[in-house]
Parts: structure tokens; C-alpha cells; sequence
């Protein structure tokens, strides 16, 4: 259980105006509130009293998670940084040379140019690690040689670290907390990431600026965070273009960090920060409309504020998410920037995801490879399918660099009615199809949750639960402590120093974007709904991957098709929980799936056509036409389920049909590896808890 820090009892007053002192992590914060009684007006789902400034405890979760997440992405970039700055200085080090010595140009002569000249990524790394090459990925783009090379990693481990308080030796790492509205998230980033230099909090309004202030006073962080007073838009807007640097206090030209969180959606930021933030910063974003995002019932506000249609079923936000990283992809594209979400996550009445941009145009061909739309049977069985809208096909040209040839996805990809079922197909999207979290990101966080302060995150419990299920459910990729250098950009970087976050392979698709929940499925065949232990054992014993997902409790995340899947249920219903007589109604999803085999309709079907075809070919006249037409309609309508009982009947529902299929439901092989106890799932922190009214002013 998360524990959420509450407000203190008894107000202070300054200046004439009530506070209630709130601490939270190493921040103590005044959260100015209405002159009242300090009871909650009726309507508001909180008890924090009648808000002038807006603060929720509840999202404590929300803010330890993200103090973590910048944390182990701020080191690593700070590395990144520093190994820019020494190859860039490096390379005008030894071009000062030359001409200082009269040497001749890279390509003339001498004894250094007469090793092999390469690309600074294109690094020998040592016997442990393999050896990486690959085309330039990252924003280092000068020219250095194998002896260079070699120095230049020596010179970094050996180079003197600055000092904490040093400024001067300091390399700038610049958060901007663009809706402030107390301050407690830049407070709690100047107290909480030593390593911040200047922090920026934002708010438009003058009450909650004016709380800022004094937040800061109160805090003593004078030093690093500054208050701004303004439209968040027009302040990162501002600086686009103003390229000389400031002489003010705390003037930040590039944040390298943007955190967005608004009440509601962040859709009208989103442009602005990526404009803001430097290449390689990341982008951290709440949105709290979660009923616009992950439901049905507004799908023309979802396609208007995320691009996309919404997915109706228990799968919606995980869709959601998809959908926000998408619109953020789409809207990064038009610069030339591309992206990739480090971590994704569906909380309670909110989404919250992290993204590192990158100024890459040639990555940015890979977007429509990695965007899909989506087909749901979201009135019959549930069963979804998607498609990329474009297909990105690798490959490598002479000299081994890896390319990619892009072409249109073939249309359509799936009929108009269900093939499990019979109903209609919606559809849905377009949305991120790559995968939502990096899992080098996940696990470097995961590793440093042992030796925090259970006393300053307080909801750590949660954010260890979670992150776990978030690493698991990634079927696509191998979640490992090790970094696999073959597929990271910056594989050469991390054997200097582990610090770095490998990027993953752009092109990457997720085959497995959305979760299950069994009880909806046992609930479409009037069934008994099936243990977790003994779902997980069939799917595991016909030979695919099964996990959780952190979007909702009981859910499960598998390779296996929708074939699968159905055939799975239809023998839980045979051996375990026979439907009661009558319950399964005929024209049903359930009664559609139910009277099916294993490949047996679709046997029947090919028949058919088969049948059809040849039909067609002796056709000389309109009646015979519409024989042969009428003839093949009650194939469809009777023959077809004549088939399918008497390949039932002849093979039995265990056997399979074409496949072979035999379902067994080992509980023992679906146990999950014995741990300790995680809190996967959050339940209810506090009483009246919820994402809370708007604050009122003052």
C-alpha cells in the first residue's frame, strides 16, 4: 500500500493569508487555501479544504515516480554530455595540432592518419562487450581515429570529477516544471536530483506564482529554482530562435527535461515542449482525462485532441497510452525529432509517460512503420487484430550500413466481420505500435530502489510493484541488467560508463500491444472464469509467452492468437465448467465461438470457395448464375455448420483440428516464480480520494 502524504492539521498564517504545511520527500511546501472553514464543498472528491492553489496528495505516487525516473535518466545524460564535449574538444584539440605542426590533412599522410579513419561510433569495444559497428545514431559527428579513440577513453575515466557546490566545473542539467501551481514538484527536484542546476517553475497564475515564491524562501532553494509568471506556451515558444545566451539569473535557453502536468489533457503543450527541450531531453507527461483517452463515449474529442479513435473493451487504456504517445510522435515529427518512450504507465485516473526525443530525420521515415490502426469486435467476442500503416523493410548496403526501404501495408488486412464471431469490426487508432517502455530504463530504476529512503518515497512500495509488472509484460523484447550492444546506438558509451540508457532499435513493433482479462472472456461463453495459474499453464504448455499488465488487475499478456485463445476457453468450458443449458443463447458470440473447431469452418469455407470458383467457370447465362450463387449461400448458411459438427465429432475437441492442438490446464507450470510481496495493483490510498476539483484563486 502507497502511503500519501497528508496535510498537516493546524494552518499557518503569513501575511494575512492561511496555509496548511504539507511535507513530502526532502520538500516542505505552504499550500495556500481559501479563507474557509476548511471543510470540503459539497461536490469536491477531496478533503483538502476549498483550494486558492491546486495540490492533490494523492498524486504522490505520481511525483516519487518521477523524481526516480529523471534521476537515473539525468545521469546518464550528464555522461552523455561529457562525452560529446570531449570528443567535440578532442577533435579540435588534435586539428590544432596539426596546423600548429604543418601536418598534412586526415586523408594525406603521416603516422596517425595512417590508421583507420571511422566514425567515433563505429568503436572496437573490449573482448567482453563484443564488437559494435553501425552507422552514426547519436549527435556526435566528428571524425576521430582509432589512436584518438582509444585516449579519448582513457582521458574520460581518469578525468578529475567536479566537486559538489563547484558551479563553475558543473555541467548544466536544466528542468523546466512548466504548470507549477505549488511549486513542489521543482522544489522537490531541486532537493531530491543534486545534480540540477537551474529549474524553471511555471504557472499562469499570479496566486499560484506568488506560492512559489514563497515555497522557495521557505525551502532555501533560491540558488536553483526561479519562478515564472506566464502562459507555459508563449515561455517555451520564447525560445525558439533566441540563441544567445542570457546574462539574468536562472536564463535557460534548452531544458533537458520538460514536465507537463496539467489538469486534463497536455495535448496544447506538447508542440511547444518539444521545441524547448535539447536533443536527447526528456519529456515527462500526465494527462488526467483519462474518460476522453480511454473511452468510447467522446470519440470525436479523442480523435481531435490525440489524432486517433479510441478502443472500446477492457484493453482501452492501454490503447490510451498508445494513443497519447502517438499524438506526441506525430507532433515531434513535423521537426524532424523522433522519439522513444522510456516508460508508460496507466495510474489509477491518469496516464503518465516518459520520452526521450531525438533530432533524428531519418528516423522519423520510421513513424509510419511503427503507427497501426486497430480492429475490434467490441460488440461480439472482444478479439482485436492490428496493422501497421506503413511497413519499414531493413536491410544493408555495401559497405553494411543498415537502411530501410519503406512501402504501403496492403489493404484490407482483415474482413468486415469478426472470424471468431460473426459481428461487426470497428475501427481504431491510428497509435504508437512500438513498444511503451525501455527496459534498461525500467531496471536501472528497479535496481536503485534498495538503497532510497523509504521515509522520503513514500509510495516506493508502489513504485517497485508496478515498474516490475511494466518490465515483465514486455514480450517483444528480452527485459536484461545487461545491455544488449548489438542493438543500442550508444552500446560504445555504456562499456564506458553503465550509467547511459541504450536506445532501443527504432523500427521496433510491439506484437503484443494489448492485455486480456479472463473473466471477460469466460463472460462471452457463459463459463466459469478460469485461475490465473491455470490460464497461464495452457498457454505456457502450447508453447507461447504469458505475463501480467500493470493497466488492471487479473489482466494477462500473451503471444498466443485469438485462435488460440478461443480454443483454450472452449476446452475450460468442455473439461472444467460446462455452460448451464440454455445460457448460451444462438446467434451469440459465444454461441458462434462455441460451435466452432479448431480449423473446422475454416475447412468449410475453403470448400466453399473452392466449389464456387469452379462453378463460375461453366456460368453461360443469368439463371445459371443464380443457381450456382444460391447453391453456394446454403452451403454457407447450412452445409457449412453440417462440417464443422462432423469435424468436431470425428477429431474431438481435444485433438485440435488442423493444428493439433491439445489443451492442458497445468497450474503448476502457470505458478509464477515464488517472490516476495509486491504491491502490483494500488487500491484505495485514502478516503475521497480522486483526481479533485480545480483550484478556485484567491
Amino acid at each position: 500500500m502507497s502511503r500519501s502524504a497528508s496535510p498537516a492539521v493546524e494552518p499557518v498564517t503569513i501575511n494575512g493569508q492561511s496555509y496548511r504545511p504539507v511535507r513530502e520527500g526532502l520538500a516542505s511546501i505552504l499550500a495556500p487555501y481559501q479563507q474557509s472553514n476548511g471543510t470540503a464543498q459539497k461536490g469536491h472528491n477531496n478533503d483538502e479544504g476549498n483550494q486558492a492553489v491546486f495540490y492533490n496528495p494523492i498524486q504522490q505516487f505520481n511525483r516519487d515516480l518521477t523524481v526516480l525516473a529523471i534521476l537515473i535518466y539525468g545521469e546518464g545524460a550528464l555522461v552523455a554530455k561529457d562525452l560529446v564535449q570531449s570528443r567535440k574538444s578532442k577533435n579540435r584539440k588534435v586539428k590544432s595540432d596539426r596546423r600548429k605542426h604543418g601536418q598534412a590533412p586526415r586523408d594525406g599522410g603521416g603516422d596517425i592518419t595512417d590508421s583507420k579513419k571511422r566514425k567515433v561510433d563505429e568503436v572496437d569495444l573490449p573482448a567482453e562487450h563484443g564488437t559494435l559497428k553501425r552507422p552514426r545514431t547519436d549527435d556526435v559527428g566528428v571524425e576521430v581515429d582509432e589512436l584518438e579513440v582509444a585516449q579519448l577513453n582513457a582521458d574520460e575515466a581518469t578525468a578529475p570529477k567536479p566537486m559538489p557546490g563547484n558551479e563553475q566545473m558543473q555541467t548544466p542539467f536544466t528542468i523546466l516544471d512548466a504548470l507549477s501551481a505549488t511549486g513542489l514538484r521543482a522544489l522537490r527536484y531541486a532537493k531530491e536530483i543534486p545534480f540540477a542546476t537551474n529549474i524553471i517553475a511555471n504557472d499562469l497564475s499570479k496566486d499560484a506564482v506568488q506560492s512559489i515564491e514563497v515555497n522557495i524562501d521557505h525551502n532555501k532553494v533560491s540558488d536553483r529554482v526561479y519562478s515564472n509568471v506566464g502562459d507555459a506556451r508563449a515561455y517555451m515558444y520564447s525560445k525558439i530562435g533566441n540563441e544567445r545566451q542570457q546574462s539574468s539569473d536562472g536564463y535557460v535557453h534548452r531544458f533537458d527535461v520538460v514536465d507537463l502536468d496539467p489538469y486534463g489533457t497536455a495535448e496544447p503543450f506538447i508542440d511547444a515542449a518539444l521545441q524547448t527541450l535539447t536533443d536527447g531531453g526528456l519529456l515527462c507527461v500526465t494527462c488526467t482525462d483519462a474518460g476522453v483517452f480511454a473511452s468510447s463515449g467522446y470519440l470525436e474529442k479523442t480523435y481531435a485532441l490525440y489524432g486517433g479513435l479510441p478502443i472500446k473493451g477492457v484493453h482501452s487504456h492501454e490503447a490510451g497510452l498508445r494513443l497519447i504517445v502517438s499524438s506526441i510522435a506525430s507532433t515531434a515529427a513535423k521537426y524532424g525529432i523522433a522519439i522513444e518512450p522510456l516508460l508508460s504507465l496507466s495510474i489509477d485516473f491518469y496516464a503518465r509517460v516518459f520520452i526521450r526525443v531525438h533530432k533524428r530525420p531519418s528516423d522519423v521515415k520510421l513513424l509510419a512503420g511503427t503507427t497501426m490502426v486497430t480492429y475490434s469486435c467490441d460488440q461480439g467476442c472482444g478479439a482485436w487484430t492490428t496493422q501497421t500503416i506503413a511497413r519499414n523493410i531493413a536491410k544493408e548496403d555495401r559497405t553494411g550500413t543498415r537502411m530501410y526501404k519503406h512501402s504501403f501495408s496492403q489493404a484490407p488486412s482483415v474482413p468486415p466481420h469478426c472470424e471468431h464471431c460473426g459481428f461487426k469490426m470497428h475501427l481504431g487508432g491510428p497509435m504508437w505500435a512500438g513498444p511503451l517502455h525501455n527496459p534498461y530504463f525500467v531496471q536501472r530504476i528497479l535496481d536503485r530502489i534498495p538503497s532510497l529512503d523509504r521515509n522520503v518515497y513514500g509510495t516506493l512500495d508502489r513504485v517497485r510493484g508496478m515498474l516490475t509488472v511494466a518490465l515483465e509484460e514486455d514480450l517483444t523484447l528480452a527485459a536484461s541488467n545487461t545491455p544488449d550492444n548489438t542493438n543500442a546506438p550508444n552500446g560504445k558509451d555504456v562499456a564506458i560508463d553503465p550509467r547511459i540508457i541504450p536506445r532501443l532499435p527504432p523500427d521496433v513493433v510491439d506484437r503484443t500491444p494489448f492485455f486480456f482479462i479472463p473473466n471477460y472472456l469466460a463472460k462471452v461463453l457463459h463459463t466459469q472464469t478460469p485461475g490465473e495459474d491455470a490460464i497461464r499453464g495452457a498457454i505456457r504448455g502450447l508453447g507461447y509467452k504469458v505475463t501480467r499488465s500493470h493497466c488492471k488487475a487479473g489482466s494477462f499478456k500473451t503471444d498466443a492468437p485469438w485462435d488460440v485463445i478461443w480454443e483454450i476457453l472452449r476446452e475450460w468450458e468442455r473439461q472444467k465448467s460446462p455452460a448451464k443449458e440454455g445460457a448460451v443463447k444462438p446467434g451469440t458470440a459465444g454461441w458462434r465461438i462455441m460451435r466452432r473447431a479448431w480449423g473446422g469452418e475454416r475447412r468449410a469455407a475453403e470448400e466453399i470457395k473452392d466449389g464456387l470458383v469452379k462453378g463460375l467457370e461453366k456460368v453461360e447465362g443469368r439463371e445459371e448464375l443464380g443457381t450456382v450463387l444460391r447453391a453456394a449461400l446454403w452451403k454457407v448458411e447450412n452445409e457449412g455448420q453440417m462440417t464443422e459438427a462432423k469435424t468436431r465429432m470425428e477429431e474431438g475437441p481435444a485433438a485440435g483440428g488442423e493444428k493439433g492442438l491439445k489443451v492442458v490446464f497445468d497450474e503448476a507450470l502457470g505458478k509464477e516464480k515464488p517472490r516476495e510481496k509486491l504491491v502490483r495493483y494500488q487500491i484505495n490510498p485514502r478516503s475521497n480520494w480522486g483526481p479533485m476539483n480545480r483550484a478556485g484563486g484567491s
